[in-house]
Protein backbone atom coordinates (compact mmCIF):
# COMPACT_ATOMS: atom_id res chain seq x y z
CA UNK A 1 0.00 0.00 0.00
CA UNK A 2 1.32 3.44 -0.92
CA UNK A 3 1.75 6.25 1.63
CA UNK A 4 -1.43 8.24 2.25
CA UNK A 5 -2.27 11.70 0.98
CA UNK A 6 -3.78 14.01 3.59
CA UNK A 7 -6.25 16.70 2.58
CA UNK A 8 -7.35 19.35 5.06
CA UNK A 9 -10.50 21.21 4.03
CA UNK A 10 -10.95 24.73 5.39
CA UNK A 11 -8.77 24.52 8.51
CA UNK A 12 -9.08 27.62 10.66
CA UNK A 13 -6.34 27.18 13.27
CA UNK A 14 -2.66 27.25 12.23
CA UNK A 15 -1.70 25.16 15.27
CA UNK A 16 -4.01 22.39 14.10
CA UNK A 17 -2.49 22.50 10.63
CA UNK A 18 1.03 22.19 12.01
CA UNK A 19 0.11 19.39 14.41
CA UNK A 20 -1.73 17.57 11.60
CA UNK A 21 1.38 17.74 9.43
CA UNK A 22 3.44 16.33 12.28
CA UNK A 23 1.06 13.41 12.85
CA UNK A 24 0.87 12.68 9.12
CA UNK A 25 4.64 12.72 8.71
CA UNK A 26 5.10 10.32 11.61
CA UNK A 27 3.31 7.66 9.59
CA UNK A 28 4.75 8.17 6.13
CA UNK A 29 2.57 10.84 4.52
CA UNK A 30 4.55 12.66 1.83
CA UNK A 31 1.75 14.68 0.22
CA UNK A 32 -0.22 17.25 2.23
CA UNK A 33 -2.94 19.24 0.47
CA UNK A 34 -4.92 22.11 1.98
CA UNK A 35 -8.24 23.37 0.62
CA UNK A 36 -9.32 27.01 1.09
CA UNK A 37 -7.65 27.52 4.48
CA UNK A 38 -9.06 30.05 6.89
CA UNK A 39 -5.65 30.80 8.38
CA UNK A 40 -2.01 31.20 7.42
CA UNK A 41 -0.92 27.57 7.10
CA UNK A 42 2.73 28.56 6.87
CA UNK A 43 2.72 30.87 9.89
CA UNK A 44 5.25 30.59 12.70
CA UNK A 45 2.64 28.92 14.91
CA UNK A 46 1.93 26.29 12.27
CA UNK A 47 5.62 25.64 11.62
CA UNK A 48 6.41 25.45 15.33
CA UNK A 49 3.69 22.84 15.84
CA UNK A 50 4.87 20.86 12.82
CA UNK A 51 8.29 20.22 14.41
CA UNK A 52 10.10 17.63 12.25
CA UNK A 53 7.31 17.82 9.64
CA UNK A 54 8.15 21.39 8.59
CA UNK A 55 9.30 20.22 5.12
CA UNK A 56 5.97 18.46 4.56
CA UNK A 57 4.03 21.55 5.61
CA UNK A 58 6.25 23.89 3.60
CA UNK A 59 5.67 21.83 0.44
CA UNK A 60 1.90 21.53 0.96
CA UNK A 61 -0.17 22.64 -2.03
CA UNK A 62 -3.14 24.94 -1.44
CA UNK A 63 -6.28 24.46 -3.56
CA UNK A 64 -9.38 26.63 -3.97
CA UNK A 65 -11.80 23.69 -3.59
CA UNK A 66 -11.92 19.99 -2.82
CA UNK A 67 -12.57 18.93 -6.41
CA UNK A 68 -9.26 20.36 -7.59
CA UNK A 69 -7.42 18.88 -4.60
CA UNK A 70 -8.57 15.36 -5.55
CA UNK A 71 -6.68 15.35 -8.85
CA UNK A 72 -4.38 12.38 -9.39
CA UNK A 73 -5.81 10.20 -6.63
CA UNK A 74 -7.12 6.65 -6.85
CA UNK A 75 -9.57 6.95 -3.97
CA UNK A 76 -10.69 9.71 -1.61
CA UNK A 77 -11.99 8.75 1.83
CA UNK A 78 -13.67 11.25 4.10
CA UNK A 79 -13.75 11.21 7.87
CA UNK A 80 -16.82 11.92 9.93
CA UNK A 81 -18.07 11.44 13.46
CA UNK A 82 -21.71 11.87 12.48
CA UNK A 83 -24.47 9.94 10.76
CA UNK A 84 -27.02 12.44 9.54
CA UNK A 85 -28.76 13.44 6.29
CA UNK A 86 -26.55 15.34 3.86
CA UNK A 87 -27.85 18.00 1.47
CA UNK A 88 -28.98 15.37 -1.01
CA UNK A 89 -30.87 13.51 1.73
CA UNK A 90 -28.72 10.37 1.61
CA UNK A 91 -27.57 9.16 5.01
CA UNK A 92 -23.91 9.29 5.83
CA UNK A 93 -22.95 5.70 6.57
CA UNK A 94 -19.30 5.63 7.61
CA UNK A 95 -17.38 2.41 8.11
CA UNK A 96 -15.11 1.72 11.06
CA UNK A 97 -11.69 2.83 9.79
CA UNK A 98 -10.03 -0.47 10.65
CA UNK A 99 -12.76 -2.48 8.95
CA UNK A 100 -12.44 -0.28 5.86
CA UNK A 101 -8.67 -0.64 5.60
CA UNK A 102 -8.76 -4.38 6.24
CA UNK A 103 -11.25 -4.70 3.39
CA UNK A 104 -8.81 -3.05 0.99
CA UNK A 105 -6.49 -6.03 1.30
CA UNK A 106 -3.52 -5.81 -1.09
CA UNK A 107 -4.96 -2.79 -2.92
CA UNK A 108 -2.14 -0.47 -4.00
CA UNK A 109 -3.74 2.72 -5.26
CA UNK A 110 -3.09 6.24 -4.05
CA UNK A 111 -5.53 6.88 -1.21
CA UNK A 112 -6.31 10.27 0.32
CA UNK A 113 -7.73 10.92 3.76
CA UNK A 114 -9.99 13.98 3.66
CA UNK A 115 -10.66 15.96 6.85
CA UNK A 116 -13.29 18.66 7.22
CA UNK A 117 -13.41 21.93 9.10
CA UNK A 118 -12.81 21.96 12.84
CA UNK A 119 -16.27 23.33 13.61
CA UNK A 120 -18.48 21.92 10.87
CA UNK A 121 -16.70 19.05 9.13
CA UNK A 122 -17.37 18.41 5.43
CA UNK A 123 -20.41 19.78 3.59
CA UNK A 124 -22.85 17.48 1.86
CA UNK A 125 -21.54 18.61 -1.53
CA UNK A 126 -17.99 17.74 -0.49
CA UNK A 127 -19.07 14.33 0.80
CA UNK A 128 -20.61 13.64 -2.61
CA UNK A 129 -17.14 13.96 -4.17
CA UNK A 130 -15.70 11.20 -1.99
CA UNK A 131 -15.55 7.47 -2.58
CA UNK A 132 -16.11 6.39 1.00
CA UNK A 133 -16.56 7.61 4.56
CA UNK A 134 -14.94 6.26 7.70
CA UNK A 135 -15.26 7.00 11.38
CA UNK A 136 -12.93 6.50 14.32
CA UNK A 137 -14.56 4.61 17.20
CA UNK A 138 -14.56 6.69 20.39
CA UNK A 139 -16.12 6.58 23.83
CA UNK A 140 -18.93 8.92 24.84
CA UNK A 141 -17.01 12.05 23.87
CA UNK A 142 -16.93 11.54 20.11
CA UNK A 143 -15.40 14.79 18.83
CA UNK A 144 -11.69 14.52 17.98
CA UNK A 145 -9.30 17.38 17.41
CA UNK A 146 -8.35 17.69 13.73
CA UNK A 147 -4.72 16.74 14.30
CA UNK A 148 -5.72 13.74 16.42
CA UNK A 149 -8.00 12.45 13.67
CA UNK A 150 -5.24 12.89 11.08
CA UNK A 151 -2.77 11.03 13.26
CA UNK A 152 -5.11 8.10 13.94
CA UNK A 153 -6.02 7.67 10.26
CA UNK A 154 -2.40 7.80 9.14
CA UNK A 155 -1.43 5.37 11.88
CA UNK A 156 -4.08 2.86 10.84
CA UNK A 157 -2.97 3.25 7.22
CA UNK A 158 0.66 2.73 8.22
CA UNK A 159 -0.13 -0.43 10.19
CA UNK A 160 -1.08 -2.21 6.96
CA UNK A 161 1.90 -1.10 4.90
CA UNK A 162 4.77 -1.22 7.40
CA UNK A 163 6.73 -4.23 8.58
CA UNK A 164 6.19 -5.25 12.19
CA UNK A 165 8.70 -3.84 14.67
CA UNK A 166 8.02 -6.54 17.26
CA UNK A 167 11.40 -8.11 18.13
CA UNK A 168 11.88 -11.67 16.92
CA UNK A 169 11.50 -14.22 19.70
CA UNK A 170 13.50 -17.43 19.46
CA UNK A 171 13.18 -20.45 21.71
CA UNK A 172 15.70 -23.27 21.53
CA UNK A 173 14.20 -26.72 21.26
CA UNK A 174 15.09 -27.93 24.76
CA UNK A 175 14.92 -24.73 26.83
CA UNK A 176 11.24 -24.89 27.72
CA UNK A 177 11.41 -28.58 28.59
CA UNK A 178 14.31 -27.92 30.96
CA UNK A 179 12.30 -25.13 32.60
CA UNK A 180 9.26 -27.38 32.99
CA UNK A 181 11.42 -30.13 34.49
CA UNK A 182 12.84 -27.69 37.02
CA UNK A 183 9.36 -26.51 37.96
CA UNK A 184 8.17 -30.12 38.37
CA UNK A 185 11.11 -30.82 40.64
CA UNK A 186 10.38 -27.75 42.77
CA UNK A 187 6.72 -28.78 43.03
CA UNK A 188 7.77 -32.21 44.31
CA UNK A 189 10.04 -30.64 46.90
CA UNK A 190 7.46 -28.20 48.25
CA UNK A 191 4.06 -29.87 47.81
CA UNK A 192 3.35 -33.40 49.13
CA UNK A 193 -0.22 -33.67 47.86
CA UNK A 194 -0.44 -35.44 44.49
CA UNK A 195 -3.54 -33.58 43.31
CA UNK A 196 -1.88 -30.22 43.98
CA UNK A 197 1.24 -31.37 42.15
CA UNK A 198 -0.80 -32.28 39.07
CA UNK A 199 -2.62 -28.94 39.13
CA UNK A 200 0.59 -26.95 39.61
CA UNK A 201 2.29 -28.70 36.69
CA UNK A 202 -0.64 -28.11 34.36
CA UNK A 203 -1.21 -24.47 35.34
CA UNK A 204 2.52 -23.70 35.01
CA UNK A 205 2.64 -24.99 31.45
CA UNK A 206 -0.44 -23.04 30.39
CA UNK A 207 0.81 -19.77 31.91
CA UNK A 208 4.29 -20.10 30.44
CA UNK A 209 2.92 -21.25 27.08
CA UNK A 210 0.69 -18.17 26.76
CA UNK A 211 3.68 -15.91 27.37
CA UNK A 212 5.63 -17.10 24.29
CA UNK A 213 9.00 -16.83 26.10
CA UNK A 214 12.32 -16.64 24.30
CA UNK A 215 15.45 -18.55 25.25
CA UNK A 216 16.95 -15.70 27.30
CA UNK A 217 13.77 -15.32 29.36
CA UNK A 218 13.59 -19.07 29.96
CA UNK A 219 17.22 -19.20 31.08
CA UNK A 220 16.69 -16.28 33.44
CA UNK A 221 13.73 -17.95 35.19
CA UNK A 222 15.56 -21.27 35.08
CA UNK A 223 18.40 -19.76 37.10
CA UNK A 224 16.02 -18.82 39.92
CA UNK A 225 14.41 -22.27 39.98
CA UNK A 226 17.82 -23.96 39.93
CA UNK A 227 18.97 -21.86 42.88
CA UNK A 228 15.89 -22.92 44.82
CA UNK A 229 16.45 -26.58 43.97
CA UNK A 230 20.06 -26.36 45.13
CA UNK A 231 18.79 -25.42 48.59
CA UNK A 232 16.76 -28.62 48.63
CA UNK A 233 19.82 -30.60 47.53
CA UNK A 234 17.95 -31.76 44.46
CA UNK A 235 20.01 -34.14 42.39
CA UNK A 236 21.11 -32.67 39.09
CA UNK A 237 21.07 -29.06 40.31
CA UNK A 238 23.53 -28.93 43.18
CA UNK A 239 27.30 -28.96 43.02
CA UNK A 240 29.77 -29.56 45.83
CA UNK A 241 30.76 -25.91 45.75
CA UNK A 242 27.19 -24.59 45.78
CA UNK A 243 26.13 -26.93 48.55
CA UNK A 244 29.10 -25.92 50.70
CA UNK A 245 28.27 -22.25 50.13
CA UNK A 246 24.60 -22.71 51.03
CA UNK A 247 25.40 -24.80 54.08
CA UNK A 248 27.79 -22.15 55.36
CA UNK A 249 25.02 -19.58 55.11
CA UNK A 250 22.45 -21.87 56.68
CA UNK A 251 20.31 -21.92 53.55
CA UNK A 252 20.08 -25.65 52.97
CA UNK A 253 16.59 -27.08 53.51
CA UNK A 254 16.57 -29.99 55.96
CA UNK A 255 14.45 -32.72 54.43
CA UNK A 256 12.03 -34.67 56.58
CA UNK A 257 10.43 -37.97 55.74
CA UNK A 258 8.84 -37.86 52.32
CA UNK A 259 6.11 -39.93 50.82
CA UNK A 260 4.68 -41.62 53.92
CA UNK A 261 2.91 -38.51 55.15
CA UNK A 262 1.81 -37.28 51.73
CA UNK A 263 -1.93 -36.65 51.42
CA UNK A 264 -3.72 -37.30 48.14
CA UNK A 265 -6.91 -35.45 48.88
CA UNK A 266 -8.15 -31.90 48.71
CA UNK A 267 -7.86 -29.96 51.96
Amino acid sequence: MQPPVVILVGPSHPGNVGASARGAANFGCDDLRIVAPGCDVHSKEAMDRAKHARPLLASANVFPDLRSALAGLSMAVGTTARSQPSENHFLRKPSDIRDFLTGLGPWDGRLAWVFGREDAGLTGAEVDLLDALVTIPTAEYWSLNLSHAVTVCCYEHHRLRAASITPERNLSHDALQALNNAWDALVEETEPRAWRQRTARGVWRKVVGRSYPDTYEVHNVMGILANALKRFGREGYQTEKSQGHLKAKGLLVEKGAKGADAVDEEE
